[in-house]
């Protein structure tokens, strides 16, 4: 079985520490079986055609029949986002303030008060 590994990793050009992260085991665990230290395990071998569900498992199991299967993947339609439906709950409306106000007095400093407690303060200079 580690011939019939190695040929599938080949093919799909996965090194043997690429298999490990994406099969989600140790580095050594894949070299023990490559190398014939090892015989892989059921869950290894799940996690191998889980991974990746085009490899056959007859073929990984016995070397019968052909190394990839004939699924084919079912394309899924391409979820797009949807379009900004909310509309603002307060419409803005720009008003010239020097026109509406009249002021008696000029101005020396405008402080903004913030919800969280802080506040800035502008001086005039």
């Amino acid at each position: 079985m580690k011939d019939r590994i190695k040929k599938y990793m080949d093919y799909k050009s996965v090194s043997a520490g690429e298999l490990a992260n994406l099969l989600e085991v140790q580095r050594s665990n894949i070299s023990h079986i490559l190398n014939g230290r090892n015989m892989p395990g059921a869950a290894f071998i799940e996690k191998l055609l889980i991974c990746f569900p085009d490899l056959n498992a007859r073929w990984l199991l016995t070397g019968n029949g052909e190394m990839t299967s004939d699924i084919q993947k079912v394309s899924e339609p391409e979820i797009k986002p949807p379009k900004e439906t909310v509309k603002p709950l307060i419409k803005e409306q720009k008003i010239d303030v020097t026109d509406n106000v009249k002021m008696e007095k000029p101005i020396s400093k405008v402080v903004l008060l913030f919800e969280d407690g802080t506040f800035i303060d502008y001086n005039k200079k």
